[in-house]
């Protein structure tokens, strides 16, 4: 697993915001054109000889995948140009690709990013069992404060509960971008443990820095780590 925007991709030259329409539910031929655009951009870094490689040592890798912006993804961020989040995990054995990406934005970036607004992309079955992808604040779907949201955020957020509890799944993967409070992420996995008890294991993977955060408020990378994962798991830390 990678960090949300471990890869960046130059957004396409051709993509305005009238061919993509309402962000929130973008036009399907804009997807196609950042899809395209992010897998060229991972096919330049993840060749067919680096697979053979790593399928040595593991069955799947998820990449977090950004378009470039001028400034990194955090949840109190306001980030209003038009920009995407995506997530994608590779199946090392097949050579396949799995594609999504967020569909739960934060209140400062919700004019910006291009959602992905079919659920179904965030589950996919794999030997392993039902594994579910989340992009960065998608994981914010079950704190529990989200029962206040409004709109058509509480219709994604309905939405995404009930898919979830349709699909099963028994491992979620999370990318978001940077994570040094314990906190950020807590209230949510406990949900939604509570909510969705199908589900055996869980990790996230995050930069452990925020440059607009005191480090002295930070809290340690041990208890980051212990917080963000639950079950059989192996830390790879990059310094």
């Amino acid at each position: 697993m990678t960090c949300g925007g471990f890869l960046q991709f130059d957004w396409p030259n051709n993509l305005t915001r009238k061919k993509i329409g309402d962000n929130k539910h973008p036009k399907r031929e804009a997807l196609n054109l950042l899809f395209e655009a992010a897998n060229n951009c991972v096919n330049q870094v993840i060749d067919t000889k680096l697979i053979k490689k790593l399928n040595k040592y593991s069955d799947y890798l998820t990449l977090g995948v950004d378009s470039k912006k001028t400034k990194v993804a955090t949840t109190h961020k306001h980030i209003g140009q038009l920009h995407a989040e995506l997530v994608v995990l590779l199946d090392l054995k097949k050579e396949k690709y799995y594609w999504s990406g967020k569909s739960y934005p934060t209140n400062n970036q919700e004019k910006g990013l291009v959602r992905i607004e079919d659920l179904g992309t965030h589950f996919i079955d794999l030997k392993i069992g039902k594994t579910m992808i989340l992009g960065c604040h998608d994981l914010a779907i079950f704190n529990p404060r989200s029962k206040n949201a409004t709109g058509w955020r509480k219709q994604v957020n309905e939405q995404f509960k009930r898919t979830a509890q349709q699909e099963k799944p028994k491992l979620v993967l999370h990318h978001p971008h940077t994570t040094v409070k314990k906190m950020t992420w807590w209230n949510s996995w406990q949900y939604l443990q509570r909510t969705l008890p199908c589900i055996e294991s869980y990790a996230g993977a995050g930069c452990y820095f925020e440059s607009d955060r005191e480090k002295s408020k930070w809290d340690t990378l041990e208890k980051i780590l212990l917080t963000t994962k639950k079950g059989h798991t192996i830390d790879f830390i990059r310094r």
